[in-house]
């Protein structure tokens, strides 16, 4: 797992190589990275990296389930922080869940997409912001105690790697772009919305919102959140 992900020459390596080294090394076909701001704003990431049935399941939970993923409970939240990891069967094994979160297993996870296993593997990223890699499987016991202790060990020297990258390849990126898009970048990285840059720049919602696509396509960004990580570490 280690060798997989040392490679990555920037953060977006960074996510592909994660994903495809738990498919390999831990035979997991359905991963999605999300990464936040803060833990809370991880759930809210519109372009999370999305493999398997995850890419298929996004919309849904994007819409419904994201404030009531079992993850972002306290009990979860107590595992992630202490050891980098938490499961489903380890929080069930410690008490009820809340109504919602079971409401979210019960109906999203198990009965639309039959997946009875899954985990989450919390990461340290650039400008101290944090990851969340969901696992899921058909199989209960495809993540048993063996396989979450050995997460549990890589995710301090994971989160070593992934913290110290740069967040785009490469920041030389945004010094291509024009001066009315470095300007929405500016914005964007202060933490405005589109039409908070619209009236700001005395620009159309729509113009804003084309700016803001040529801008990650231009700069291989894949979310805001990142192309503002770009901005504020190429200060």
């Amino acid at each position: 797992m280690l060798e997989s992900c040392d490679t990555a020459g920037s953060l977006p390596d960074f996510k592909e190589q994660m994903v495809e080294a738990l498919r390999r090394h831990f035979a997991l076909q359905h991963v999605s990275f999300f990464a936040g701001a803060t833990f809370h704003n991880v759930f809210g990431d519109l372009a999370p990296l999305t493999e398997g049935n995850t890419a298929r399941m996004l919309p849904e939970y994007q819409e419904r389930w994201s404030r009531h993923d079992i993850f972002s409970t306290p009990a979860a939240m107590r595992q992630l922080v202490s050891g980098g990891v938490s499961s489903l069967s380890e929080l069930r094994a410690r008490g009820t869940l809340p109504a919602a979160a079971e409401a979210y297993v019960r109906h999203f996870l198990h009965g639309t997409w039959g997946m009875e296993c899954a985990a989450a593997l919390q990461l340290e990223l650039p400008g101290g912001h944090t990851a969340l890699i969901g696992m899921f499987d058909p199989k209960a016991d495809k993540l048993g105690a063996a396989e979450l202790g050995t997460l549990r060990l890589l995710s301090r020297q994971l989160s070593a790697i992934s913290r110290s990258l740069p967040v785009s390849r490469p920041k030389a990126a945004l010094a291509g772009l024009s001066d009315r898009q470095r300007q929405v970048v500016e914005l964007i990285a202060k933490g405005l919305s589109n039409s908070d840059i619209a009236e700001t720049l005395s620009l159309a919602e729509d113009s804003v919102k084309k700016h803001v696509s040529r801008i990650l396509a231009a700069t291989g960004c894949q979310s805001r959140m990142e192309l503002a990580l770009l901005a504020r570490s190429s200060r």
